[in-house]
């Protein structure tokens, strides 16, 4: 009977692990005039059903979170046909399809001086991994995912070896 709840806890653990895997993601920005987000989207793995959030973005006033509707307004800091804006201090955004989306704060100058960022999606399984700076906590999460992946697999293909 111990053998039998080897094989089980064994199972168990390779399917959390895969399911993991397949979870929509969260992400967090803090959101700031002084920040850094012109790599965000190449040291963050995106994905169709993401959410950059709960919250997304973390911020205070004067801040804002303006979604852009284009490249060309992204980079021209362009306001005049935003998608949405929120001020409330906690913006999350759902990624429902591929593709790049651009948000970038109104207050004052804050947009032309790099409070903005484009973040790219990708569809399910075209997920490029992310592009981590050595060293970093992305590193140690994308390393986190691949033994947890091995484990899953290699675990789960000995389980039904098994039987």
């Amino acid at each position: 009977m111990s053998a039998l709840l080897v094989k089980a806890l064994a199972a168990l653990v390779a399917m959390a692990a895969v399911a993991e895997l397949a979870a929509a993601k969260n992400h967090t920005i803090q959101w700031s005039v002084s920040g850094n987000y012109g790599d965000w989207s190449s040291s963050n793995a995106v994905s169709v059903g993401d959410t950059v959030g709960e919250p997304m973005f973390t911020y205070g006033p004067p801040h804002t979170v303006n979604e852009l509707p284009s490249e060309a307004d992204y980079k021209a800091c362009s306001f005049d046909n935003s998608v949405s804006s929120d001020q409330s201090g906690n913006t999350a955004v759902t990624f429902d399809k591929a593709g790049t989306r651009y948000f970038a704060c109104a207050a004052a100058s804050h947009c032309s001086q790099g409070q903005k960022v484009a973040i790219t999606a990708a569809a399910p399984g075209d997920s490029p991994a992310p592009k981590p700076k050595e060293n970093s906590a992305a590193a140690a999460a994308m390393a986190g995912l691949a033994v947890k992946l091995a484990l899953g697999l290699g675990v789960g293909g000995a389980v039904l070896a098994a039987f």
